[in-house]
């Protein structure tokens, strides 16, 4: 059976076609035997959005953009665009046009709604969010950035004239300054060049010292391992010691706060001035009966008899 030249040119037609929109969904990332969910957006600005970018959630491709124009109701940018069905659009969900327009890099990023609201069905409206621009951003502020640049350059220009003045001039500050660091640099080479021999002397005597440590350290290796033993345990006896000594001070403590305080007798002997005055007073009779009784014994032992006595 012959096959006519039309027939074959149009089956290759259809093969295209074919090929063309396979390879279009996967390129896109999206299912190539399942149908897409479509959805519009309006933006005041495109920023550079075309027909056939991406659409991203998360980062993740989930479709494309099919259209992108002059809404004949609202005047604003009308964008028509599909993602896979996989994604639940909810309402509470916005586009917004992310990328850099001067590369030519312009994607739409979805972020979607609460999971629990109501689905947007299809050929619904998502809200639209503010995206960035940088180049544009930078673009408008261009002309502030640019009068900045002129007055730093200006600022710039007026400082390197008057240091080339003041260098100009003989008994300016500047070359003052310039001369008496030029002096100082040649009286520092000097002194190097003078202090040579001995500067070499003072890093061999210290190369000699290293070195005779080191030997001593090698061939008295475990009398110093000795000796750091017996240092660490005599700090760790120290520590002991001033836990226990730490202990002491805190119990000290307590008690001088008890005393100041008022708390016991001799809490209140402190503070309270009438027991001073009592103790005082009893300890100026007890003196004073002592005394009477030194002056007059028969007084108190002349009605006592020897077996009360003893």
């Amino acid at each position: 059976m012959k096959i006519s030249n039309e027939l074959k040119v149009g089956i290759t037609i259809v093969v295209a076609i074919t090929i063309f929109i396979f390879g279009v969904r996967y390129f896109e990332d999206l299912p190539l035997f399942q149908t897409t969910y479509s959805l519009t957006a309006e933006f005041d600005n495109a920023a550079g959005l075309i027909a056939g970018n991406l659409v991203r959630v998360h980062g993740v491709s989930v479709g494309s953009v099919n259209a992108v124009g002059i809404s004949d109701e609202t005047g604003k940018v009308e964008v028509q665009f599909h993602v896979d069905r996989k994604i639940i659009v909810t309402e509470g969900s916005y586009a917004v046009v992310s990328g850099i327009d001067a590369l030519g890099a312009v994607r739409m990023d979805l972020f979607l709604g609460p999971r629990d609201a109501a689905p947007i069905p299809e050929g619904g409206l998502v809200g639209a969010g503010e995206g960035n621009d940088l180049f544009g951003d930078l673009t408008a502020r261009a002309p502030a950035m640019v009068q900045k640049f002129d007055d730093v350059l200006s600022g710039l220009d007026q400082v390197l004239s008057e240091t080339g003045t003041m260098l100009s001039e003989p008994n300016s500050d500047l070359r003052s300054s310039l001369a008496s660091v030029r002096g100082s640099v040649a009286q520092l080479e000097r002194l190097l060049t003078e202090e040579r021999t001995r500067i070499s002397s003072i890093l061999r005597n210290v190369e000699d010292a290293t070195g005779s440590i080191k030997t001593l350290s090698a061939e008295n290796g475990p009398s110093v391992t000795k000796l750091i033993s017996d240092l660490s345990v005599t700090m760790a006896t120290l520590d002991k010691e001033l836990i226990s000594l730490g202990d002491a001070s805190r119990g000290l403590t307590e008690l001088l706060n008890k005393i100041n305080e008022g708390q016991g007798t001799l809490g209140k002997l402190v503070n309270d001035p009438s027991m001073y005055h009592k103790m005082d007073s009893t300890l100026t009779g007890i003196n004073a009966l002592l005394a009477d009784f030194k002056a007059n014994p028969g007084k108190y032992l002349g009605e006592m008899k020897l077996v009360d006595l003893f």
